[in-house]
């Protein structure tokens, strides 16, 4: 009796120090099959959509033309600038004591930009159609500079940029959300690079921890061979005898100890998890009670239970008993891509207006697309409409007719004659250019005053004008690189301060430096001198 005793307590003395190495691990799977959608069109001869959107798809389902069992009709309504800020920020440098012993400031361009969009919905099967609005919205936040003017200038050289940016990452967005929805409600989306995981022993000192890995890896081989399109038949052959083994281990490890607890829930985690991936929803769930009645972690119970409860209403849905499945995805709009980018364009179209004064002096509110701002120069494409007003085109005029272009966001065009420093093969229309002479151009206006002006042409080239003169002077031209100081000397006549600046090398040929000389000019020629003149 003594013996038997013996052997029982050195039995359980075992067990428990077998428990106490009882650590887990997580060994990843490859698991593979097909998300079920929640509103399935049954029939598949039926699942076909169509949209005039290119970014627009859904999973399973065959793109055409026109008259789709489901269709989207996307509408870009365009993106806003909220107010612009420049946020003032005081920095203050302490010595050792605290006390200051120098302040500085730094601004910070802030702007908003809100994009919004609707789509119209129609399920030709169902009956069912709603309009959705999207909308979008980013808090835009330069980087720091030294000056409240160089922020600005920053800003209003980048605005368009900027703008185009988030009105892209908006659009983007947007689109996604519309494609997430319209797939989990119809789609039939394969999952191929999904990744599930076992609890597997992790201690080497444990009696099962052998036997745990060959399971693990045979459960690994197996399902590697898994496709979403292919039936599962052989692989639940397979793993019978893996949940036959994990099952084995249960009664092996009686109690309430924590730890023993422990090895318990790995089985029933493990037979649980490999039953749902195996397409056995009932089965998942006498596995989760399991978890929860073996109180080690209740909540994995509860989630197994909620999975089953799930794929049991994805299947009656869908009127199957398997995720595994052929998708056919296929485009048969007959549509190509120089159509297919019309429509885009004509969806995505974002306006801007602005006053167009003719050299005759005539004032026309226009349309201008966001894509033709930057090509400004020579000639000017507005938007033209048909009797509906819906775009229909462009209209071209030549620059040498217009004066000035002021766009209700502020941005200003102002016609400038000057000598281009070089002339690109096929960039002016035929009769513009006067070979080796001044020509009409739209320019940007970066700086006007009383005293001199200063352009940027086509995104690239600066051009000086001073007040008076009829022609600019670009900086890009030889004249202007190898004579540069005697030039601002000259246009600096009657300022000694900025023609000492000048001497001295504190003037570079590039925007922000010109833009400086210029308001130091004009700064200096309106300050009254002593004796009141």
């Amino acid at each position: 009796m003594k013996q038997g005793l013996l052997t029982s307590i050195t039995l359980l003395f075992c067990l428990i120090s077998f428990a106490q190495s009882a650590d887990l691990d997580k060994e990843n799977f490859k698991v593979s099959y097909v998300k079920l959608p929640t509103k399935p069109i049954l029939d598949d001869t039926k699942r076909t959509y169509s949209t005039n959107h290119r970014g627009i798809s859904i999973s399973g389902f065959s793109k055409v033309k026109s008259e789709g069992t489901l269709d989207y009709n996307y509408t870009f309504n365009g993106t806003e600038i909220g107010e612009v800020n420049i946020n003032k920020n005081k920095i203050e440098k302490k010595d050792k004591e605290g006390k200051v012993i120098s302040v500085s400031y730094e601004y910070m361009v802030v702007v908003t930009y809100s994009s919004s969009a609707s789509l119209s919905f129609n399920n030709a099967e169902t009956a069912e159609n709603f309009q959705k609005t999207y909308s979008e919205s980013t808090t835009y936040k330069s980087s720091t500079f030294g000056s409240y003017t160089k922020a600005k200038d920053y800003y209003n050289n980048n605005r368009h940029n900027l703008r185009n940016k988030y009105r892209t990452a908006h659009k983007n967005t947007i689109i996604s959300n519309i494609n997430s929805y319209a797939n989990r409600a119809y789609g039939y989306i394969p999952y191929t690079t999904e990744y599930e995981y076992l609890w597997i022993l992790g201690s080497k000192k444990h009696p099962e921890f052998q036997k745990h890995h060959e399971a693990f890896d045979k459960v690994k081989a197996s399902f590697d061979k898994i496709k979403y399109d292919e039936p599962i038949d052989e692989i639940k052959k397979e793993m019978e005898p893996i949940i036959e083994y994990f099952n084995s281990v249960i009664p092996n490890y009686p109690g309430d100890k924590r730890k023993i607890r422990k090895v318990r829930y790995a089985s029933y985690y493990n037979i649980a998890n490999l039953y749902y991936y195996l397409e056995m929803p009932e089965k998942v769930k006498e596995y989760a009670q399991k978890i929860i009645d073996n109180n080690y972690d209740k909540k994995d119970g509860k989630y197994f239970i909620k999975k089953a409860d799930q794929l049991i209403k994805s299947l009656e849905t869908n009127k199957t008993n398997t995720r595994h499945m052929k998708v056919l995805t296929e485009d048969l709009s007959n549509v190509s891509e120089e159509e297919e980018q019309e429509e885009s364009e004509t969806a995505d179209i974002e306006l801007n207006k602005a006053y167009l004064i003719t050299k005759e002096n005539d004032t026309t509110l226009v349309d201008i697309k966001s894509s033709d701002i930057a090509s400004i120069g020579y000639k000017l494409k507005t938007v033209e409409y048909d009797q509906n007003g819906t775009p229909i085109g462009s209209r071209v005029k030549s620059a040498k007719k217009c004066k000035e272009l002021v766009f209700v966001d502020g941005l200003h065009y102002r016609n400038i004659k000057f000598k281009e420093s070089s002339i690109k093969s096929g960039a002016v229309d035929a009769g513009q250019m006067v070979l080796g002479g001044a020509t009409d151009k739209l320019c940007k206006v970066l700086f006007e005053s009383d005293k001199i002006n200063l352009y940027l042409f086509n995104e690239s080239e600066l051009v000086i004008l001073p007040a008076g003169s009829e022609k600019g002077k670009s900086t890009m031209g030889a004249g202007f690189v190898f004579g540069f100081k005697k030039n601002l000397t000259k246009y600096a006549e009657g300022c000694p301060t900025v023609i000492e600046k000048v001497a001295n090398k504190e003037y570079k040929n590039n925007q922000e430096s010109l833009l400086k000389f210029c308001k130091e000019l004009t700064k200096c020629s309106s300050t009254p001198t002593q004796d009141g003149n």
